[in-house]
């Protein structure tokens, strides 16, 4: 067998000779024909030895190793090259890669590392004969499979391997189009849920959606249909930049029409070439997602998956949970219903079609309900006790649709206890100062303010509030300006002084004081130990 040629380069000669006793080359095939001290050197020790492989400092004098592996690809050599640095330099590593660098190697560079890549790269030359490598080609270029290679480079393509348009534009494949697009298909039964389809069934709806994709894609030139898992993709080559959603919607209409299938088509955005399909396939994918906020069986431009205006958004979050709180405890089901839309509306906007985020924030906004209930002095029920189903079973929604009717479900069920332990007269009272607190905490509330407005001397009040609440009021009022001045603190931007003033502290210190107090830590010490977590 025919012993692989290596040439080697470092410009400290303690590498280099480091290198060599490092492994045994020769039980692995290969014969050490050259070593060069820099970039120069390297250069022609190229032209002299003709290697098979090359083991290189990636940053040397006279020429970097990006230097030399761009010449390589250029020039079409069939060389292997591996780089080894002192440290990790990202750049220089995505730009070998690029290139075509077999593998990026950080000093010290141990035997067993070593090792894998010379036997990789030898595995690899041994199956690259020039022999081999004309034989592929002819396979792919010339017989019956030069659409499955076709597929399969798209595949790539689509990965973000840009090598492969290179190749694509060799077979003819790109054409002088102003936009290039892509386009994902995929059948709502193969979302994530249990499939009805047996394995026989599905094979054969796979062909027939497959005949219906192609027959479409082919009445426009140069565009082309391939799998990717069980997505069906579509890369367009089009002039005008409407045309992916105007291909994309007939063909929805037509699998709906033929098929009886519900689809969801998701669209990416047009780009100025070959080059940059993978972006088009990622905005395509970020659209399909999106399925789970709008909905299935449509076509979802990329554009629908985003808001284009921050104006949009009516209010910041923990704003509408505080309202929708206050709305709970004075049970106003008109209030309750307005706080719960512009709830799942925020959700939508900020979650940025992360289902798993939007899931989140619904949940812990139930959280926080259900321990404002507790506080409102109504323990809660065995239908809200256990809460650790209630996250798996929103997670486990299809649709956020689901998730917002199950949240309703569960306000109906607090509200109805909160409604029961309102029954008598004095708990009316109680939700009345309650929400009267909620509502104006930033203001000078005081015991005897809040006495004379429910009609009771100080001292009565004071016996009341305590006996109803297990709290002083002065207690009280303090802990609801703190639960406020969290969320601030950790759900916005506001400088600490401002949160304070907020809640209705006109001192920073004496606030900062008794957030300490409540907490533990002084507030910007609570809000750095919470982003490290």
């Amino acid at each position: 067998m025919k012993s692989i040629r290596v040439l080697l380069a470092d410009d400290e000669p303690v590498i280099l000779r480091g290198l060599k006793k490092l492994i045994s080359w020769e039980k692995l095939g290969l014969t050490i024909v050259g070593e060069a001290s820099d970039g120069i050197e390297l250069k022609q020790q190229i032209e002299d030895c003709d290697p098979d492989l090359i083991i290189s400092d990636i940053s040397m004098p006279g020429y970097t190793g990006i230097d030399i592996i761009r010449e390589i690809h250029e020039a079409g050599r069939a060389v292997k090259v591996i780089f080894i640095s002192a440290y990790q330099e990202f750049t220089y590593a995505r730009q070998a890669l690029q290139y075509g660098a077999l593998d990026y190697l950080v000093k010290p560079v141990n035997k067993n590392q070593l090792e894998q890549v010379v036997s990789k790269a030898v595995s690899l030359i041994r199956q690259e004969t020039e022999g081999e490598r004309n034989k592929e080609k002819l396979n792919h270029y010339e017989q019956r499979n030069r659409r499955l290679t076709i597929e399969e480079l798209l595949d790539k393509l689509t990965d973000g391997n840009k090598g492969t348009a290179d190749t694509l534009l060799d077979m003819g494949i790109i054409a002088l189009s102003r936009y290039v697009s892509i386009c994902l298909v995929e059948t709502d039964e193969s979302s994530g849920q249990p499939s009805r389809w047996e394995e026989r069934e599905r094979k054969l709806i796979d062909f027939a959606l497959s005949n219906i994709i192609k027959e479409t894609v082919e009445q426009s030139d140069n565009s082309y249909m391939f799998r990717k898992g069980e997505r069906f993709c579509i890369l367009l080559q089009h002039e005008y930049a409407e045309e992916p959603e105007r291909i994309a919607l007939d063909l929805h209409d037509k699998i709906t029409s033929f098929l009886k299938l519900k689809v969801t088509l998701g669209v990416g955005n047009p780009v100025d070439g070959m080059d940059d399909a993978d972006e088009s396939y990622r905005q395509a994918l970020k659209a399909l997602n999106y399925k789970y906020f709008t909905g299935p069986n449509r076509v979802i431009p990329v554009k629908e998956s985003r808001y284009e205006s921050e104006s949009l958004i009516q209010a910041p979050l923990h704003e509408i949970q505080s309202a929708l709180g206050i709305a709970m405890k004075s049970q106003h089901k008109e209030q309750i219903e307005q706080e719960c839309l512009r709830l799942f509306q925020t959700i939508r906007q900020t979650a940025g079609g992360n289902r798993n985020q939007a899931v989140s924030t619904v949940y812990n906004t139930f959280l926080q309900l259900e321990q404002e209930l507790i506080q409102f002095g109504v323990e809660a029920g065995p239908s809200l006790q256990d809460t650790n189903p209630i996250l798996e079973r929103l997670a486990n929604y299809s649709t956020f649709q689901e998730v917002e009717e199950d949240f309703r479900v569960l306000l109906n069920k607090m509200s109805g206890q909160i409604g029961s332990r309102m029954g008598s007269k004095e708990l009316k009272q109680l939700s009345q100062v309650k929400t009267y607190i909620e509502e104006h905490y930033p203001e000078n509330i005081t015991l005897e303010s809040m006495a004379g407005m429910m009609f009771m001397n100080s001292y009565y009040f004071s016996s009341f509030f305590k006996k109803h609440t297990g709290q002083n009021f002065k207690n009280y009022v303090t802990e609801v300006r703190m639960n406020h001045a969290l969320r601030l603190l950790l759900q916005s931007d506001m400088m600490v002084y401002e949160i304070a003033d907020s809640v209705g502290y006109n001192n920073a210190r004496h606030f900062s004081d008794m957030f300490k107090k409540k907490y533990g830590k002084l507030p910007q010490e609570y809000k750095q130990s919470f982003k490290s977590q």
